[in-house]
């Protein structure tokens, strides 16, 4: 900053001097001067008068020239300085876009760092290695939970398989009825076993978004949770608007199998769920509401942590891991998940969705 200010201090005085060749050279300290050994001109002041000060037109001459200066100065410090900043404040901007795209568990972007050594570039290459050491630590529980998943597929498999050929033996009694727990106990794992899977690949950021039809994609998924929703006595309700949403296809579409799902199994026979899908101004809400157990606030707020139940869930064939999925999904895409109790009993699951042109809008319908 001190070479800065010398640079334009430099500036202006060039500058001033080279308006004030314009200034006649016949003026001199404010009199008109004689060449040596010329009668012309007029006789020099008595030595008892004041010396002349400059004609006022030379003075505003002066005036205007040091004006020129000073706005040439302050434009060229106002473009050095601005361009200083903007150069030393890069970084901490780049910080920002990687902390943002952190949030969204994207933890792959960099901050570059220039050659220099100072306050800023020790922060961006700290922040670097901060980002890389949780990028690691993230992937490797990533890894684990695919791993150990993947290891667990085939012999819950193999014990899937044995169990029914033991069931299809078995006579009516206690042992058949042992063997239906066990496959029920199996039968769990399995679902368990690939929801992890499934929120291993969220976590990992793998998909690529793209435009997709949401309202289609969700009369799809409505569609192959009929027969489940029979079995359970559950009626299904939908009143969707058009919409096309950027995201990842197959990401989305788990999301919505799991709302439905969790809305039907977490139900009562003869309930019902109520799936809506309309503009809410500058968002899209996706509102998944069903009948059932009552909860409290408390218990709705624990439901997203993984393998928890809520009331009355303890008794279900699910993994305890579908709520802890669909905030994954949620966080994945930068959206907004409300979870909140029925005022009748059961939950209701809003997600927000930016309605932005060009990236989030809403389709005309015909």
């Amino acid at each position: 900053m001190v070479a800065v200010i010398a640079v334009l201090a430099l500036v202006m005085a060039g500058t001033i001097t080279l308006l004030m060749t314009y200034v006649p050279d016949s003026i001199v300290g404010g009199a008109l001067a004689v060449t040596p050994g010329s009668t012309d001109g007029p006789p020099p002041p008595p030595a008892s008068v004041p010396a002349e000060v400059l004609p006022r037109q030379e003075v505003e001459r002066l005036l205007v020239f040091s004006a020129v200066a000073l706005a040439v100065v302050i434009t060229a410090g106002a473009g050095a300085v601005r361009w200083i900043v903007r150069r030393s404040l890069a970084p901490l901007h780049a910080m920002v876009a990687a902390a943002r795209q952190a949030g969204s568990t994207d933890l792959r972007a960099r901050v570059p760092v220039g050659r220099g050594r100072d306050e800023v570039t020790d922060l961006a290459a700290n922040f670097n290695l901060m980002l890389a050491r949780l990028d690691a630590a993230f992937e490797a529980q990533r890894r684990f939970a695919a791993n150990a998943s993947h290891e667990l597929q085939t012999p819950l498999a193999v014990t899937q398989a044995a169990l029914d050929d033991a069931l299809a033996e078995a006579r009516p009694g206690p042992t058949r009825d042992l063997l239906q727990d066990l496959r029920s106990l199996n039968s769990r794992s399995v679902r368990t076993v690939r929801t992890l899977l499934d929120l291993a690949e969220t976590e990992g950021g793998t998909g690529h978004p793209e435009q997709t039809d949401l309202a289609l994609l969700v009369r799809q998924e409505v569609d192959n949770q009929r027969t489940a929703a029979q079995e359970h006595d559950v009626t299904v309700r939908v009143n969707l608007d058009p919409a096309v949403v950027e995201a990842d296809p197959s990401l989305l579409r788990l999301m919505v199998r799991n709302l439905l799902d969790n809305a039907i199994r977490h139900n009562h026979r003869g309930g019902q769920v109520d799936l809506s899908l309309h503009d809410a101004g500058p968002e899209l809400m996706l509102s998944v509401a069903n009948t059932g157990t009552r909860m409290s606030p408390d218990e709705v707020a624990k439901i997203v942590e993984p393998f928890r139940r809520g009331a009355g869930r303890l008794r279900t064939k699910g993994s305890g891991l579908g709520a802890t999925l669909i905030a994954a999904i949620v966080a994945r895409h930068g959206w907004r998940l409300r979870l909140r109790p029925g005022a009748d009993g059961g939950l209701t699951a809003e997600i927000r969705l930016p309605n932005q042109q060009g990236t989030y809008h809403l389709l005309t319908t015909e």
